[in-house]
């Protein structure tokens, strides 16, 4: 049992082996005079001014587009896949099946001629359908509230 000596015995301690744990106050300094240290190495610097905004080089931009590349943001670019719904079809296979040129279907759920505007199975915004020039179009009517 030589694993039980070594329970027994008593360790020595050297004086490095002490340790005293610092006293912190409630803003986190040891003692109050690294506190003023601290905050006279801020007050140092008084002489530094806050930027209101970043440095942009003057490359003959007006101020309205200086103003709206600083307010845009970067996943601003990002793309969206949106869809334009127009109502709820619901036939059976059979029907389906049937179904050739000129065949009229029933759309419920929608007034003719408005779409909702989705992006996946969320509803961005609902609108009425238009032409632009030729082409369809949405004219948006009402936003969906944000999540």
């Amino acid at each position: 049992m030589a694993n039980e000596t070594l329970y027994d015995e008593a360790l020595e301690m050297s004086p490095d082996d002490e340790y005293e744990t610092p006293r912190v106050d409630d803003e986190g300094y040891d003692d109050p005079a690294q506190r003023m240290h601290a905050e006279s190495d801020w007050q140092a610097h008084e002489d530094e001014q806050p930027v209101d905004a970043p440095y942009l080089l003057d490359d003959g931009a007006d101020d309205a587009t200086i103003h709206a590349s600083l307010t845009l943001d970067p996943l601003d670019q990002l793309p969206m896949a949106l869809t334009l719904r127009c109502g709820v079809l619901s036939i059976n296979l059979g029907d389906l099946r049937r179904v050739a040129a000129g065949t009229i279907l029933e759309v419920s759920g929608v007034t003719p001629g408005h779409a909702t505007l989705c992006h996946g199975e969320r509803v961005v915004a609902e609108g009425e359908l238009v032409d632009v020039e030729g082409r369809l179009g949405l004219q948006i009517t009402r936003m969906a509230s944000p999540a």
